[in-house]
């Protein structure tokens, strides 16, 4: 297994970390935070909501059990938010831990995860969901989250403090700015760069960085033939073996995924146990990846000038799932078209009447009509 330069409660955070939000059951948490720890894979990222569905059951209650008898070998983190889980606080929320906004019932809080994971203490505690700056200013008022907090850290219940979220690099600068963040956990991946500044900005001031959804929601989880031919020259095996390894390659980072089983936790280890990149080698890698969608036939660049459209439709969202398709031949991207077609009207590319109003918008003169008949077709066969 490789490791990040960092260590969290004495112990090495390595390239990979345990994302405990996907787990089907209690029995899988198990077999993968098994199967992970024989590989040194000890960071452990928890909270309230997790796979809830009561007191009993839940991601907490799950990990507590399946770490039972070696919980000092693990890191163990848990969290809760000033939010609802959105951009706004909302009503106070327990149970699922969203819109604690006060010291009493930051401790509430702690004291319920404790519980439920059956430990005396944790390794790290952390600010959950600071997605907008809003949220992260909550947490500092008087009376509030980070006051709480800070009182359980004094009495010994966690070690290191950090924050989550989908803010932007600016506002992670401002989270480490702050003085009191150790570490932070925020999306990345190598479709999604934007927060790569601000991830240096944290580790070069000596903030452990974790990494979010590193296989862009599972979306790079499986095979695409046409990655591994291409870059197999770069020892590139499949979209999760490019993924996990570009993410772990920025220097100080450790790739967060949410396992759904051994086997698959095994997998991952795997990939994070093989050489990783440096970070010139993976910035070369990723614009390969990128040069590849660009460079088929008829590839839409996601600029928007064709919408709005007269039927709604999400047209850069359905002709990017079709990139991934043609060009990368990887097979999730029909399932992801698939399942949107049948929960987002937006999605539904059977519906495009052929107008051309996109077609005279387009700066790439892209005719849109044929790619969405071309889309029903190739990716929408069984919806």
């Amino acid at each position: 297994m490789n490791f990040t330069r960092f260590e969290l409660a004495g112990k090495p955070l390595a390239s990979l970390s345990i994302g405990c939000m996907r787990y089907p059951s209690r029995e899988a948490a198990a077999e993968v935070i098994a199967a992970c720890a024989e590989q040194e894979v000890l960071y452990l990222d928890t909270s309230p909501m997790y796979c809830y569905r009561s007191e009993e059951e839940n991601t907490e209650t799950w990990t507590g059990a399946a770490i039972a008898g070696y919980r000092d070998k693990m890191i163990v983190s848990a969290k809760c938010a000033t939010g609802n889980g959105g951009n706004q606080v909302g009503e106070y929320d327990p149970a699922r831990g969203f819109s604690i906004t006060t010291a009493d019932q930051v401790r509430r809080q702690i004291d319920q995860s404790l519980r439920r994971l059956q430990v005396d203490r944790f390794d790290c505690y952390q600010l959950w969901a600071a997605h907008v700056p809003e949220l992260f200013d909550e947490a500092l008022k008087p009376g509030g989250w980070l006051e709480g907090v800070m009182k359980a850290k004094d009495e010994g219940l966690f070690d290191h403090l950090g924050v989550t979220g989908h803010a932007d690099s600016a506002e992670i600068k401002r989270w480490v700015d702050s003085g009191w963040v150790e570490m932070i956990t925020v999306p990345f991946h190598i479709m999604d760069t934007s927060r790569l500044e601000g991830m240096r900005y944290a580790r070069d001031h000596g903030v452990a960085v974790v990494a979010m959804n590193p296989l862009a929601g599972g979306f790079l989880g499986s095979a695409s033939e046409g990655l591994a031919r291409e870059m197999a020259d770069a020892g590139v095996t499949s979209a999760a073996d490019l993924a996990l390894r570009y993410v772990a390659s920025i220097e100080g980072v450790s790739a967060l995924s949410g396992m759904t089983s051994a086997a698959e936790a095994r997998a991952n280890c795997d990939t994070l146990s093989r050489p990783l990149w440096s970070e010139e080698q993976a910035e070369a890698l990723r614009l390969r990846f990128e040069a590849m969608i660009q460079g088929a036939e008829y590839v839409c660049t996601g600029c928007r000038y064709c919408l709005p459209c007269a039927e709604e439709l999400d047209i850069p969202g359905i002709l990017r799932l079709r990139n991934y398709n043609v060009v990368l031949q990887l097979e999730s991207a029909q399932r992801e078209f698939r399942h949107k077609y049948r929960h987002d009207e937006h999605f539904r590319a059977d519906k495009c009447t052929e107008c051309g109003l996109c077609e005279g918008r387009c700066p790439n003169q892209l005719p849109v009509s044929r790619l969405m008949a071309e889309v029903m077709a190739t990716m929408g066969e069984t919806v």
